[in-house]
């Protein structure tokens, strides 16, 4: 019996000295602590009183990081430690009121508010407050925000911003429109296209031709543009390369010259045009054109056959023309879409001296319907 009390005394001995041992440590560190506070090493003290306080240091060490952590400008830190150090029971009344007090202030502090956009000389609302026009320095209170940036009236951008502990609130901005967008801008007000046309022809009514692809060419320009609609105006050239030939029964005499058998001709068009364009994406644009131009016809030999009357030359006259198209614009870069047509048409009145007997009656509307590709250019 009385080595166990014995070998108890020696135990409880040697846990006293080892808890001694750790308190003159937390003592140490503490006394180091506090020196490098005095010699304004915020940061090493900190660390120091952090030390102490998991060496076995009372309570008040946390309030000691605390303070290190206000000198630090690390007003979140400073609250969570505070709100640490209130959890302990052991605070006296008035260790309690005072950290108390010191946490309502870090949480009262107001924030610095700073707003920087570009373009500058935007209105910044708070709240639905103006608070002036950027670069703007300013301060917010306590608490969540909501901040809205305004350009001549049109909103910009809208966030909501937490303004706690004191910490800055920093909003750098730029309402600016991206580069490829602003090309875009320049680029889309102006267009060329080049294209080729497959076309079936009505001319009059049962005479046949045969057409070769038609090449097109066209100018276009966008004064209105509405978001993603816009209209313009533009001009369109094109022509229809036709053969020919005299059919049996079709009388092909004439007076003064012999018109050969087979024929060829060349329909010139020159329409002024409006178009509409809707974007349907990035890529993909809808588009709309119709317009009311003249056309012209001229062939390089005498004409006659299922077309024309027999004649010894053929100048052309100039008829008015109408016109209207469907397209569909492929983005390919930045400059340059393919265009799909897939439908065209053209109608105007047949030329002076188109057959208008029993045999072949080409004196009714000429009509052409086509369809092709072109490319266009942005400039």
């Amino acid at each position: 019996m009385r080595t166990c009390v014995a070998l108890a005394m020696v135990l409880f001995a040697a846990s006293a000295g080892a808890q001694e041992d750790e308190l003159a440590r937390a003592r140490f560190l503490d006394q180091q602590g506090v020196k490098a506070f005095a010699d304004a090493r915020y940061r090493d003290a900190m660390t120091l009183f952090t030390e102490s306080y998991h060496a076995g240091g009372p309570a008040s060490e946390l309030w000691n990081v605390a303070r290190c952590q206000l000198k630090l400008d690390d007003a979140p830190g400073a609250r969570r430690t505070l709100e640490k150090y209130l959890a302990h029971k052991t605070l006296t009344p008035d260790d309690r009121a005072e950290a108390r007090r010191l946490l309502d202030e870090i949480e009262a502090r107001t924030s610095t508010f700073v707003v920087a956009s570009t373009p500058a000389g935007a209105v910044v609302l708070v709240d639905g407050k103006s608070y002036g026009t950027t670069p703007l320095a300013s301060t917010l209170p306590p608490g969540g925000h909501d901040v809205a940036i305004e350009i001549d009236g049109v909103r910009k951008m809208t966030t909501h911003v937490d303004a706690r502990d004191g910490r800055a609130v920093v909003l750098s901005v730029s309402l600016e429109k991206k580069k490829h967008a602003e090309h875009e801008e320049h680029a889309r007000r102006f267009s060329a296209e080049v294209g080729a046309l497959a076309t079936l022809s009505s001319l009059g009514g049962a005479a046949v031709v045969g057409a070769s692809p038609s090449p097109e060419i066209a100018a276009y320009y966008s004064p209105f543009r509405f978001h993603r609609f816009k209209l313009g105006l533009g001009v369109r050239l094109s022509a229809a390369f036709d053969s020919w030939s005299t059919s049996a029964g079709v009388s092909n005499a004439t007076i003064g010259c012999t018109p050969p058998t087979d024929y060829s001709g060349a329909e010139l068009l020159a329409t002024p045009a409006v178009f509409a364009s809707w974007r349907a994406s990035r890529l993909v644009t809808l588009g709309a054109r119709a317009g009311l131009g003249a056309a012209i016809y001229a062939s390089g030999a005498p004409i006659g056959g299922d077309l024309f009357e027999p004649a010894c030359a053929f100048g052309g006259s100039i008829y008015p023309d109408g016109y209207a198209a469907l397209d569909v614009s492929f983005r390919l870069s930045d400059v340059f879409r393919f265009v799909l047509v897939p439908a065209s048409f053209d109608i105007h009145p047949a030329y002076a001296g188109a057959r208008s007997d029993s045999a072949l009656d080409a004196n009714q509307p000429w009509i052409r319907l086509s369809a092709g590709v072109a490319l266009a250019a942005d400039l």
